[in-house]
């Protein structure tokens, strides 16, 4: 290795590096921020320049001088720091690869060939008084805390943080010196034999030490460097296995020789099992191991992120011996099948897991299906915990400069989520849902925001509204824009306008535009999931995207971000529809529509019934029955609800009535059998699937009143996209809760909104259409009839083919057919907004074609929405290079 130290060497370990890297900068696609990228490639080649004609200078000598490799070390050191925090807008842009791991990865190729440089100079007798350079070096970790300090405050525990850092840095040093003095002195079975006590303590640092304190620092972070409700800087290594597995890892290596063979054998499967623990922290930690030296340069800790590699190393290197010395007693085919036995063991028992796992959580799933029957089986809820935390960590969209999210196991995690979903998707809403119904959780499952608190303001304005109203020949119906004028009336950046409205039945939208640096462009029709991730990535990196999607029955949401200072702009959507309507925009009444509204109009399978048809129907009357559904979960209090439903009864003259009570499991009995029932209090509250099964029966006579009995709405699950069930009884707009002094509150089924206080149901009036009964009021209607086909034909007009695509959803919802794939696709033929679709705008083509080939992923291949930039390189690769590293070090101690 001295070699290395040669001159003519900084031109491959410094000048190649940066070459790459000004090449990158300069060459690649996507946003150019010229002002960053001119900074960043001047001082790039500056300090490339001065180290390149030094290396040409001195190309023929032996050896460089110490203070140079000190001043490598120290200027790109400075230099990535000062760059990662001072010209963040440099890794703003995105890609398959994270700028900021390039860069890092780049920069401190220089760095750690300074470092090893330093070491290397100094190991020798001659040399040892040469410490001028190493003490500079050793002060780098002083001079940046004191610098930092000096502009933000010093204080007590930044002079502490201070010693600590740049002693732990001195001893790594001094560690590095002392591996080289060794190597220099004896050969390498100094190192590797059990019986020596340089073994035993190079072992007790590497394998034992490091593993166990890098878990706990990783664990117990709160405070330091990542936010409060996070589990780990590098990701969640809470579980037990992973301190079992280290402590047990570290007791066989620190093993002294056993002499029996079949003793050692076992041991060695054992060592070969602890290997792929091993393996797999060198694989998670592979693509961030340059920032080892930042680390340790400048917070010390950072050789926590080098022990996967440094125990990689040492114990392939302890393998291959142990390997070399039982094939002489057993064989090597045989030895070849202990050692893969033990390497897949930890694969195949967390497979085994996986799969148990997956077999739980889709019977936890059929829960919350709408079109599944009871399920018999039983849910192991610690399995489904395990399920939920990591299928919900794969969300997260927070990741710092690692690369990791602080919810999620690297890798594991990511294919756990893959293995249980069966690389399906599963909305985070019904994540939250699983959680309120099998662990009481208390979530609320309104919508939250898509974009992060931290980065917008919300305080944009409507400031003015225009609409335009036309009659179109080709479809026989109304087109209507609607154009806003957005204003942010403060003086800060960042703002966002979010609103929601709600459009009456029969009206579609079918256009959508926003402006953006002063181009009117065209919203682009996606799927809804693809839309939603792409808008959440780009307003947190402040670029300009417009969203519009459904959020409900007839509900949607218009976002638009980012609105400087004082900024004005401009937004529409067009609404085909063939009928006059009012829309309410921020207490805008909008006005749209002709004089006069059009008649019903019919496609396969569906009519939409104007006002004028309703006005020459028959008005009928059914009678009401009750349903009581009655909280089950684990804090509830039968006995009492059971009490309060009896004073009910009895105060409104009820007789007869159905009970059900609801846990995650529903039982049904009647109002004069409910006190002999024995229900015990678990999970949570699945209100949803008790009024699925009461609103799935059909009756021509009766109407259903649902009464919840609980003192715990909130955490419910509650029912969503009930809506072509609950339109079978167009008499009951509402299900209501029972409260403790007898009244009812009423809930939408629309939007699970709760109203004003009742004394009594509301009871609407209703109408007969063919056998079907639909609302007497002055709105236009939806009703479906029969269709035979599952599949979405078209009919080339734009208003019959909304109509079509709302009924085939309606259909979805009641049954599960058509295919949601065939929804979406015909929604874009179309060009129609559908709940499964949203109208986005986006600022470059270069997010244009990320969302199109995001959408194209989802929709061929059914693939889960990825969240972050993709860091982790992938398995066969890392595998590979493992593979090479045992390879080289056993070749190369077959030559003297």
């Amino acid at each position: 290795m001295k070699a290395v130290t040669k001159p003519v060497y900084i031109l491959l370990f410094v000048t190649l590096p940066q070459l790459m890297l000004l090449g990158y900068l300069t060459f690649r696609p996507g946003e150019l921020n010229i002002e960053s990228i001119a900074l960043s490639g001047t001082v790039t080649l500056l300090l490339m320049g001065i180290f390149s004609i030094y290396a040409l200078i001195k190309r023929r000598e032996s050896s460089t001088d110490t203070r140079v490799f000190t001043a490598i070390s120290t200027v790109y050191a400075l230099f990535t720091a000062c760059m990662l925090l001072f010209n963040e807008d440099l890794f703003n842009r995105t890609g398959f690869v994270s700028p900021r791991l390039v860069f890092i990865v780049l920069c401190m190729i220089p760095v750690l060939y300074g470092i090893y440089g330093t070491a290397f100079n100094t190991t020798s007798a001659e040399k040892s008084n040469d410490t001028a350079g190493y003490a500079g070096l050793i002060a780098v970790p002083f001079i940046w805390f004191i610098m930092m300090n000096i502009i933000n405050g010093i204080n007590l525990n930044a002079i502490l943080m201070i010693s600590i850092i740049a002693g732990v840095y001195t001893i790594t040093l001094l560690s590095v010196k002392m591996l080289l003095v060794w190597k220099q002195e004896k050969p390498d079975c100094a190192f590797n034999s059990p019986s020596t006590k340089r073994y035993y303590i190079i072992t007790t640092f590497v394998s034992l030490l490091l593993p166990l304190g890098g878990l706990a620092i990783n664990q117990g972070n709160e405070g330091l460097w990542s936010r409060a409700d996070s589990v780990g800087m590098f990701g969640d290594f809470s579980s037990p296995a992973f301190y079992i597995m280290a402590a047990l890892n570290g007791f066989l290596m620190l093993l002294p020789a056993v002499k029996d063979k079949k003793l050692r054998l076992l041991v060695f499967y054992l060592k070969a099992v602890c290997y792929t623990y091993i393996l797999y922290f060198f694989i998670v930690f592979l693509p961030i191991l340059p920032m080892g030296a930042v680390g340790l340069i400048f917070y010390g800790l950072g050789i926590f992120i080098l022990a996967p590699a440094l125990a990689t190393i040492w114990q392939g290197w302890h393998i291959i011996k142990e390997w070399a010395g039982l094939s002489k007693a057993w064989g090597t085919p045989r030895i070849i099948a202990v050692f893969c036995a033990g390497i897949i063991t930890l694969p195949v028992c967390m497979i085994s897991t996986f799969w148990s796992d997956k077999d739980n959580f889709e019977v936890a799933v059929r829960y919350l299906d709408h079109n599944s029957v009871e399920v018999a089986k039983t849910i192991d809820l610690a399995r489904l915990h395990r399920t939920l935390k990591n299928v919900k960590g794969s969300y997260d969209l927070t990741r710092g400069i690692t690369g990791y999210a602080p919810g999620n196991t690297p890798i594991i995690s990511a294919f756990y989520t893959n293995f249980v979903l069966d690389g399906k998707v599963i909305s985070q809403h019904n994540i939250l849902a699983l959680e309120n119904l099998f662990f009481d959780s208390g979530h609320s499952l309104i919508d939250a925001g898509l974009s992060n608190s931290d980065m917008v303001n919300n305080r944009v304005r409507l400031a003015a509204v225009k609409s335009k109203t036309e009659f179109s020949e080709e479809t026989g119906v109304y087109r209507s824009w609607v154009d806003l004028t957005l204003e942010n009336p403060t003086g800060e950046g960042n703002g966002e306008y979010v609103t929601t409205f709600k459009l009456p039945e029969g009206a579609y939208i079918s256009d959508y535009y926003l402006d953006v640096l002063g181009e009117r462009k065209e919203g682009i029709l996606a799927d809804r999931r693809a839309a939603m991730f792409i808008y959440r990535k780009i307003v947190n990196t402040r670029r300009d995207p417009g969203l519009l999607y459904y959020t409900g029955r007839n509900t949607l949401e218009l976002s638009v971000f980012p609105f400087n200072e004082h900024e004005v702009r401009q937004t529409g959507f067009e609404i085909l529809h063939n009928h006059p309507l009012n829309i309410n925009l921020d207490n805008n009444i909008i006005s749209l529509g002709g004089d006069v509204a059009q008649k019903e109009t019919a496609v396969e399978g569906a009519v939409l019934l104007s006002p004028l048809q309703k006005a020459g129907l028959k008005r009928v009357e059914r009678t009401p029955e009750y349903h009581f559904v009655i909280d089950c979960s684990k804090n509830s209090d039968i006995a009492w609800h059971i009490e309060q439903i009896e004073e009910y009864a009895k105060a409104n003259k009820i007789t007869r009535a159905e009970v059900i009570f609801a846990s995650h499991r529903v039982e049904s009995h009647s109002l004069a059998d409910m006190k002999k029932a024995k229900f015990k209090t678990e999970c949570g509250f699945n209100f949803y699937r008790a009024v699925r099964m009461i609103l799935s029966k059909e009756s021509s006579k009766s109407f259903p009143v649902i009464i919840a009995v609980s003192d715990n709405m909130p955490g419910a699950v509650f029912p969503e996209n009930i809506y072509p069930l609950s339109d079978r009884f167009p008499e009951s707009p509402f299900y209501y809760a029972l409260n403790h002094d007898l009244t009812l509150t009423p809930y939408s089924y629309e939007d699970n909104k709760a109203g004003s206080r009742l004394k009594n149901p509301i009871v609407e009036p209703v109408l007969d259409f063919n056998g079907i009964y639909v609302s007497d009021n002055d709105a236009c209607e939806l009703v479906l009839g029969d269709m035979e086909s599952d599949s979405i034909t078209l009919t080339g007009n734009r208003y019959k083919d909304a109509i079509l695509l709302d009924a085939a959803q309606q259909r979805y919802l009641l049954n599960g057919k058509p295919n949601p794939l065939e929804l979406i696709r015909a929604g874009f033929r179309a060009r129609i907004l559908t709940p499964q679709t949203a109208f986005i705008v986006v600022e470059t083509p270069e997010q244009e074609q990320e969302l199109l080939d995001l959408q194209e992923r989802i929709l061929n291949n059914n693939e889960q929405i990825p969240t972050v930039t993709l860091d982790e390189p992938p398995l066969l690769i890392c595998a590979i290079l493992v593979l090479l590293v045992i390879l080289f070090m056993k070749k190369r101690k077959s030559y003297p």
